[in-house]
């Protein structure tokens, strides 16, 4: 028995994400702007495509809860994902990209986790896709915020 809870507990952090993964960014602009710009960043490279943004408090109106702005934009690289996904299928639970832009008291904060730190939880051995995909979300991020 104590065997199988160690195995268990083993598997099991090897996809709990830490806080340390995340990366969280602060700007002074909107939540809409910030997702705006994101939006037309990725929609100006050939190889991004965007998948879908959720509006979270549109969401809690529509049940008669209050909630801040509070979008994520869901956006990647169909070629570069199908990539990382045959190298590992259980990185389809980490792609598309995901970020969050939301507002925080008097900032909005952007919030997405680290590629290089989630991708440590698969088999991605010498993946260098992990790294492009790194530095394009560092980049496209902080053109966002400005």
């Amino acid at each position: 028995m104590f065997k199988k809870i160690v195995i268990y507990l083993f598997l099991s952090s090897l996809f709990v994400l830490n806080a340390s993964d995340l990366v969280i960014k602060k700007s002074e602009l909107s939540v809409d702007k910030i997702v705006k710009n994101i939006k037309k960043i990725v929609e100006q490279k050939k190889a991004l495509n965007i998948f879908t943004i959720i509006d979270h408090k549109k969401g809690a109106n529509k049940v008669g809860l209050k909630l801040p702005k509070t979008k994520v934009i869901i956006f990647g690289n169909p070629k570069m994902g199908t990539k990382i996904m045959q190298k590992d299928p259980l990185t389809a639970l980490d792609l598309p990209i995901r970020v969050l832009v939301f507002r925080d008291k008097n900032e909005t904060k952007i919030v997405y986790h680290e590629p290089k730190e989630w991708s440590k939880a698969y088999d991605l051995k010498d993946c260098k896709m992990i790294d492009k995909m790194s530095k394009a979300l560092d980049k496209i991020t902080n053109k966002a915020i400005r």
